[in-house]
């Protein structure tokens, strides 16, 4: 009789939203992870629409799976983000994301599903060429940014307040700031990224929250072993530290420690389009207090490029019907 009482209190707990148990996923546009992230040249234009599916099962307390529950519990979503780069000038490069959830959903047994979708966060970068040397092949791009609330934020289906883990907006201004280094060796080059990000204050209808700030630190290697055809290589450490609430009480089920494995393919066709595709797999979690911890992801990504340099070459060079004048 007491476990079965202890298995509905943390059913409840569970249900209810109650941070004595918690999810390492927060809400807002997740980590989209990219192979190529030097500053752009002047005039060039590049475009991407990014598909994500994620999927988590599994509940962590510290480094080890916590089974004492006696349900299965599953989170899952489909997500989309449209980026868009564009070089002003050879040492500045702006940027933009947009995400949209088709749905964040979240499974219990014997209750019903939560399900949040629509917008997520809009986000603005500034992206520096602050050292670039073709010789070298060695590319140093610091960058700077905010993440918007722009999206859907205290969403509510048949007046029941979804949890925070499920909304599709973070519902916070984000600041961030990172660096990415590249240095070319042959077919091979090596990167790194170092990330951090800190977020605001959520004073919402339904939330006063406040989200631990996030550090990210990546290694890649990238082989190109035919002319259009790119193998990249990724280890990505996410760290995040414990949220807070009302009267800054720290929520001891939050924050996390977890090393992906990225691995990515990418085909070049003609006229500058590129199609990627590549998954996250969790190598290492370490989860404060309890939490549902991070599973697998799956992406593709299109994108497309436009040197507005060339382009315009192309047109000067071409002779009154078309043809390329001699």
């Amino acid at each position: 009789m007491l476990q079965t009482a202890k298995y509905l209190l943390i059913l409840l707990c569970l249900c209810t939203g109650n941070k004595a148990f918690s999810q390492c996923c927060t809400s807002g546009n997740p980590f989209i992870s990219d192979a190529e992230q030097p500053a752009l040249q002047s005039r060039i234009l590049t475009a991407s629409l990014n598909y994500r599916y994620s999927h988590s099962g599994k509940y962590y307390s510290e480094d080890s799976r916590f089974t004492e529950l006696p349900f299965q519990e599953i989170a899952y979503s489909n997500y989309t983000e449209l980026q868009v780069g564009y070089g002003i000038t050879n040492w500045l490069t702006a940027l933009t994301d947009i995400g949209y959830f088709v749905n964040k959903t979240l499974q219990t047994p014997g209750v019903d599903s939560y399900k949040g979708y629509g917008i997520g966060d809009l986000g603005l970068y500034a992206k520096f060429n602050a050292y670039s040397n073709s010789r070298l092949r060695l590319t140093i791009s610091p960058t700077v940014g905010v993440k918007f609330p722009v999206g859907v934020f205290d969403q509510e289906l048949e007046n029941v307040q979804l949890p925070i883990s499920v909304q599709p907006s973070a519902g916070s201004y984000r600041y961030l700031a990172n660096l990415f280094i590249s240095k070319g060796f042959g077919k091979v080059a090596l990167a790194g990224f170092a990330s951090y990000e800190y977020s605001q204050l959520i004073e919402s209808e339904n939330f006063y929250y406040k989200y631990g700030d996030q550090w990210v630190a990546a290694l890649y290697f990238n082989y190109r072993p035919w002319k259009r055809f790119t193998i990249d290589l990724q280890v990505r450490n996410e760290y995040r530290t414990k949220s807070t609430r009302e009267n800054d009480d720290i929520i001891e089920s939050s924050g996390y420690d977890v090393v992906f494995f990225t691995p990515q393919v990418t085909y070049a066709f003609k006229h500058d389009w590129y199609l990627s595709a590549y998954g996250d797999i969790p190598l290492h979690k370490y989860c404060n207090g309890i939490q549902l911890s991070f599973g697998y992801a799956v992406s593709v990504r299109v994108t497309k490029k436009i040197d507005f340099i060339a382009l315009m070459a192309r047109k000067k060079s071409a002779g009154p019907n078309g043809s390329e004048t001699k």
